[in-house]
């Protein structure tokens, strides 16, 4: 096995570990709501349930990279790209409720397709209306969740 392989077994073992390591957190802390059942879902039922798919995932993840043995080439860490997706996390959770679903959204989704290489601000703008109204669509009309549509700032 070369190095070079031994590097992206190691990543994807990595990367396996961290997947199920958030999976086992989430899922235990699911367990302290109530489940329900598939017809009558409590609050714990759906991040259960991403949990074990999460962690499925992981283990996938993590016996594919020991089977590699394929030659990559390292790259650089994507600083720019971990930077706008923890922003667009900051914004989602310290503006939601003043700002409203559509347009925390909005900005949220325009800021992370700026962290890719390929999108423009005018793909990322168009990304961010499509993923606005679809929010809208499926929690507000289809979920009838509280944030609102759009906050006091907006009043």
């Amino acid at each position: 096995m070369s190095s070079s392989a031994d590097i992206r077994s190691r990543r994807d073992f990595f990367a396996a570990l961290i997947f199920v390591t958030v999976a086992l957190a989430f899922g235990l802390e699911s367990l302290n709501y109530p489940l329900g059942s598939a017809l009558r879902m409590g609050p714990g039922f759906i991040p259960l349930v991403l949990a074990v798919v999460l962690a499925l995932l992981g283990v996938i993840i993590g016996f594919t990279g020991l089977r590699k043995h394929e030659r990559i080439q390292p790259s650089p860490i994507p600083w720019k790209g971990i930077a706008l997706v923890v922003l667009a996390l900051v914004i989602f959770g310290e503006f939601g409720a003043l700002l409203g679903l559509v347009p925390v959204v909005f900005v949220g989704t325009a800021i992370v397709a700026l962290a890719s290489a390929r999108n423009t601000i005018l793909s990322s703008l168009a990304i961010a209306a499509c993923m606005s109204a679809l929010c809208w669509l499926v929690f507000k009309i289809g979920l009838g969740i509280t944030l609102p549509t759009f906050g006091p700032l907006f009043s």
